[in-house]
């Protein structure tokens, strides 16, 4: 009892500031978090003291105007903008690494035209337990991608992209690479998947409704030179939701193949956009929660998958 007492006094001692206002009851773990952006990769890692908080509008960048004139466009006031996207977050700019271990890797994929903002809460929140986090844009940031036929080649690019954000992240921090674990959302799982596929200390697969629990793009998948159905894959952890037809559950191709064990979460009260920083916004600004349509208990939801998220990878990555 009294160890317990120590150990829970010291994780208090690591982690004492309030859980930031977006984070909406979602508890971080013990670990100050540090944020690192590099030109093709953004990183998140355990560090040792806190510095510059980051905010959505610092992870936004240079691109900030765009998604905010958005929003703006519909019909979210400029006070309401910028009390979420201005709000301090968990990780500090360039804090100091942690280099008292070496630290499991996870990477992220990124959706369709998105970039390291739209899972920067879920980055930093998942780093807070111990994890260094590498994400990676979307292709088609670079160049659009024009129709089916071209899914299973720009999956293969942010493949590629997620290659190049591990040995990155293994050459800064203090990375542990023969534990890993890949996350996509949305267009960004049939990049992680491919990534599984090719690697295989990858310990751990999560889909945030990700397009290979649909029935689009499965024949261009199997085309693609980084496609092995025989392979045997770690475990998944696929959400799905039915709030947007366009992400209709169809589960014909995850089955097809050889997963080491698969659970399927049904995402509940959260549409496709839900889950990014968007989520979290719509959780705790009324005006967001209204022109993104937010169901009742899109809060709970969204702290749920999080923590899903978080119990699965430090379970099958950590172990």
């Amino acid at each position: 009892m009294i160890l317990a007492i120590l150990l829970l006094a010291v994780a208090s001692s690591l982690h004492a500031a309030p859980p930031p206002r977006l984070y909406d009851g979602l508890e971080p773990g013990p670990r100050r978090v540090g944020y690192l952006h590099l030109e093709k990769v953004d990183l998140w890692y355990p560090a040792t003291v806190a510095t510059e908080p980051m905010t959505l509008r610092r992870y936004m960048g240079e691109r900030a105007e765009e998604p905010l004139a958005f929003l703006r466009e519909r019909g979210i006031s400029a006070a309401a903008i910028d009390a979420v996207v201005d709000e301090p977050l968990l990780a500090s700019r360039e804090a100091p690494p942690d280099r008292e271990r070496r630290w499991p890797l996870l990477l992220i994929a990124q959706g369709n035209g998105q970039d390291a903002v739209d899972q920067s809460i879920l980055a930093e929140y998942l780093a807070s337990f111990g994890f260094v986090v590498a994400s990676v844009p979307s292709p088609m940031l670079r160049r659009p991608m024009t129709g089916e036929s071209e899914i299973g080649e720009f999956a293969e690019l942010q493949a590629d992209d997620l290659e190049r954000a591990w040995t990155a992240a293994e050459k800064l921090l203090p990375v542990d690479g023969s534990r890993a674990g890949v996350i996509g959302h949305s267009f960004g799982a049939r990049s992680a998947l491919f990534l599984a596929m090719r690697r295989r200390p990858i310990r751990a697969l999560v889909s945030l409704d990700g397009g290979i629990g649909t029935a689009t793009g499965i024949d261009e998948m199997r085309s693609a030179k980084s496609f092995a159905a025989g392979r045997r894959l770690p475990p998944l952890l696929h959400f799905y939701e039915r709030l947007d037809s366009f992400m209709h559950p169809d589960f014909m191709f995850l089955r097809a193949l050889r997963f080491e064990k698969q659970t399927l979460a049904d995402a509940g009260a959260m549409h496709h956009f839900h889950f990014t920083w968007l989520g979290y916004a719509a959780a705790t600004n009324a005006e967001f929660a209204k022109v993104t349509h937010a169901p009742d208990g899109l809060a709970t939801a969204v702290k749920s998958m999080d923590e899903k998220v978080r119990d699965f990878v430090i379970r099958e990555v950590k172990r």
